[in-house]
């Protein structure tokens, strides 16, 4: 069973720093974690969360839901926003989930905007305001429906 002083199952090039090495970074480790955390002092103020005040609510007024149009006749798409905002009119064509950027209006002290639209070929759309604020926010109105007729009889809706 032993060889040499040693006994038969020990490997020439297993010595002491093997075993010193990790347990050595094991107490280190340890007493790291164990070291005291600087605590605030009672006369700092504790820091006060920023808080993030959500826009209002974006309406479009006019047109309602629904709404025929000429293609020929200029409509107004009138609403509500805070003031200060820019507020973007997308559309997206019957029944297509892409969104396109008609136009942009900057929102007055008044709170209203205003956006004078024409030329749209015949056909479905959904209108949708969304107002965006300098720091990032953003809300949006509910999607809304206009039918643009060209003097035939009008198509049916499409369905969602």
């Amino acid at each position: 069973m032993i060889e040499n002083g040693r006994p038969r199952y020990w490997i020439g090039w297993y010595d002491q720093w093997h075993v010193v090495l990790p347990m050595a970074l094991v107490a280190t480790l340890g007493w790291l974690a164990m070291q005291p955390r600087p605590m605030q002092s009672s006369l700092d103020p504790a820091p006060v969360p920023a808080r993030v005040v959500p826009l209002g609510t974006v309406t479009i007024e006019s047109p309602v839901s629904g709404v025929q149009v000429r293609p020929d006749q200029a409509t107004d798409i009138e609403g509500r926003a805070d003031s200060g905002t820019t507020v973007v009119l997308f559309y997206a064509p019957g029944q297509s989930l892409e969104k396109k950027e008609l136009t942009r209006v900057r929102v007055g002290a008044e709170a209203r905007y205003r956006f004078r639209i024409s030329r749209f070929p015949p056909g479905w759309y959904v209108l949708q305001a969304v107002a965006y604020a300098e720091d990032g926010r953003a809300a949006a109105s509910a999607p809304i429906d206009l039918n643009v007729v060209d003097g035939r009889p009008p198509t049916r809706r499409p369905r969602r």
